[in-house]
Formats: C-alpha cells, structure tokens, sequence
C-alpha cells in the first residue's frame, strides 16, 4: 500500500526527522514513541472496526478515539516486548545490511536468527542495547528516506519487502558506511556526558 505522490515527500520529511529523533535521543524517548505508535496503530483498527461494522462516520470516529486509547495504553503494558522487537530489528537490520553480497534469502534468514539474539540481549541490557537499536534504527531511517529527495527512492517500498534491502546496500555501496557512521555519532551522543548527566539528575529528583 503506497500514498500519493503528493504525500510522499512530506511522509519522508516525516521518516527524516523521526529517524533523527531515534538516532540522537531514542532512548530518552523510547516510552513516548512507543505511545504514539500504538494509538496510531490503534486509530487505523478502530476506524476499520467501525467501518466493517457500518457504525457510519460518528461511529468511525468513536472507534478511532477508543482504539488510539487502547493502542497507546498497550504498549505500557507490553513495553518488554516492544524492547524486544528494537533489539530484533536493530541487530536483524545490521546483520542484513552486513551481508548482503550473499544471496538476498541468505542475508534475510541470517539477519532473523541474529534479530533474536538481539532481541534477548536487549531484554538483559535495556539501556546499552536500546541506544545502540534506535541509533541504528534511526540512522538508516533518515539515509533511507533522505535518497527519495536525492534521487526518487521509493523507500518504501523495501520496508514492505524486507527480503529486498540486500539489493538496495548493494546497489548503493555507499549507504553501509554511511549509515553505521551516524548511527556511531548517535550512540555516542546518547551515551555521552549529557545523557550521563541528565540520567543521574533524573535518578536525584526520584
């Protein structure tokens, strides 16, 4: 499912700056995205309930209230999972992008068994893991997007086609060394002496 033309450059706009968001300060707001991923996702299901059960535009409305509560409330309850998740991501993500001069299914099936590792890990070491996932997540997220602008990527489309990514790094031999050089000046800003200090105040005012 593609959007408009129109839209496009605005939701990469969008994918840029939420990437950038992830990369230098993710896990400082790892809980807040997790809120505003789930009520989105809880407003696309609640419309969708309305609609299926012909409840009309008021009762679309109603349900896409109730589902974004809904949403944003479950994923307090299942922050572990969503810890998980980054971690699998993150490591499964760099995995790929490591391997993908092997064959496209090999590099995907590779990067599945070390996105489980991953996730474990991020489970056992939350703070250290979760910056390293959201500054890689973050960090291919902006590279990604920011080619729609530089050359019409349809970024997209490889986020719906997983098993797609290995052709793209190699077909942009630049975009490995790019992305773990942002994601390394992410990490570095997350775990630097700013976020050192801002941790320890945080723990002074508890």
């Amino acid at each position: 499912m593609h959007p408009d033309a129109e839209l496009y450059p605005w939701i990469s706009a969008g994918a840029i700056a939420w990437g950038v968001l992830d990369c230098f300060f993710g896990y400082r707001i790892f809980k807040i995205t997790l809120a505003i991923l789930g009520g989105l996702v809880g407003v696309v299901f609640g419309q969708a309930a309305g609609a299926a059960l012909g409840l009309g535009p008021t009762g679309e409305i109603g349900g896409m209230i109730l589902g974004g509560l809904l949403g944003l409330g479950l994923t307090f309850v299942l922050y572990l999972a969503a810890v998980f998740i980054a971690g699998f991501l993150a490591a499964g993500t760099l995995a790929i992008l490591l391997l993908a001069h092997l064959h496209p299914m090999v590099a995907l099936l590779a990067g599945g068994v070390i996105g489980l590792v991953g996730g474990f890990l991020a489970l056992k070491l939350q703070r250290v893991v979760l910056v390293l996932a959201t500054a890689m997540l973050g960090a291919f997220r902006v590279v990604v997007a920011t080619c729609y602008f530089t050359e019409q990527l349809d970024w997209l489309f490889y986020f719906e086609k997983p098993q797609q990514i290995p052709a793209l790094v190699t077909g942009h031999p630049w975009m490995l060394p790019t992305v773990l050089a942002l994601a390394a000046v992410g990490a570095v800003v997350q775990l630097g002496p700013g976020a050192k200090a801002a941790k320890k105040k945080a723990k002074d005012e508890d």
